[in-house]
């Protein structure tokens, strides 16, 4: 059962700033609408949206620090939060390193970059 909640908060945690952006472009095409026909709406809009990024700001740290607290757990019994299998070894980096799908996690329980995305990075730099 825990093993299913962090499968589905890793989901959520993949997909929340996607569905952060949806509605502040749904809340922005309304907007758009009502500065035509009721202005006093549009405006109401922009300063709900302004004043809640804040809360979506909270709200994903919220959920990133649950995720590598429970993802901390499974690796400390051996299964990788990923694709809880395993084995999980100890990485020479520090962290763990999931021989079944290859995945890194750091010691935190966050998730660790794989190499073409380290190199991507390197090289936008």
């Amino acid at each position: 059962m825990f093993a299913l909640a962090l499968r589905i908060l890793r989901f959520v945690n993949r997909a929340y700033p996607f569905v952060a952006l949806a509605g502040y472009m749904l809340a922005f095409a309304v907007a758009f609408i009502c500065v035509f026909t009721f202005p006093l709406g549009a405006l109401g809009l922009v300063v709900a949206g302004v004043l809640s990024i804040a809360f979506v700001a909270l709200v994903a740290d919220a959920m990133k620090g649950l995720e590598r607290m429970m993802a901390r757990a499974q690796l400390r019994h051996g299964r990788c939060p990923a694709c809880r299998l395993g084995p999980i070894e100890r990485a020479a980096q520090g962290g763990w390193q999931c021989r079944g799908c290859a995945m890194g996690f750091e010691a935190d329980g966050s998730d660790r970059p794989t190499e073409p995305e380290q190199h991507a990075a390197m090289s936008a730099v």
